[in-house]
C-alpha cells in the first residue's frame, strides 16, 4: 500500500494586493511505500498471472457489457414501439370520447322526443274518450225520429 502525502507551500516574500489577488498554492505530492518487502517477495511469474486473470475478467465484462448494451437497444426499439401504440390509443381514446357525447346528446334528444310523443298520445286518448259516438247525432240540432 502506498501512501499519499501532499505539502504546499507559498512564497515568503512580501507582495502587493494585486498579487495577493492572484496568489496560487504550489502543491508537492509524496508516495510513501510501507509494503516495500511484500511488493518485492512478488515474481515476475505471479504479476503476469495476476495480470493474465485480470485480463480474462475484463474479457468477461467486455463480453457482459456488450450483451447488455445490445439488450438496451432493444429495450428502447420497444419503448419506441410502446409509445407509438400509446399515442394510437390517445388519439382513439379521444375519438370515441368525442362519439360518445354525441350518443349521449341524441340519447337525450330521443328520450325528450319519446316524453312528448307519450304525452301526445295521452292527450289525444283523453279527446277520443270525451267525444260522443260517430252516429249519435244528438245535441247538434237534430231531432230523432223513429224512422
Amino acid at each position: 500500500m502506498k501512501k499519499a502525502m501532499m505539502a504546499t507551500w507559498s512564497e515568503s516574500e512580501e507582495s502587493s494586493k494585486e498579487e495577493k489577488k492572484k496568489e496560487v498554492a504550489n502543491m508537492c505530492f509524496m508516495a510513501i511505500d510501507e509494503l516495500d518487502e511484500v511488493n518485492s517477495n512478488f515474481s515476475d511469474e505471479d504479476m503476469h498471472d495476476v495480470f493474465e486473470e485480470l485480463y480474462k475478467d475484463f474479457e468477461k465484462l467486455s463480453l457482459k457489457n456488450i450483451s447488455l448494451k445490445k439488450k438496451i437497444q432493444q429495450l428502447e426499439k420497444e419503448l419506441e414501439e410502446v409509445k407509438e401504440k400509446f399515442s394510437i390509443v390517445e388519439i382513439s381514446k379521444t375519438h370515441l370520447e368525442k362519439e360518445n357525447e354525441i350518443l349521449r346528446k341524441k340519447n337525450e334528444w330521443l328520450t325528450s322526443s319519446l316524453s312528448i310523443f307519450h304525452c301526445g298520445q295521452k292527450y289525444l286518448e283523453i279527446i277520443l274518450t270525451s267525444q260522443k259516438c260517430v252516429f249519435e247525432k244528438q245535441g247538434l240540432g237534430f231531432k230523432y225520429s223513429k224512422n
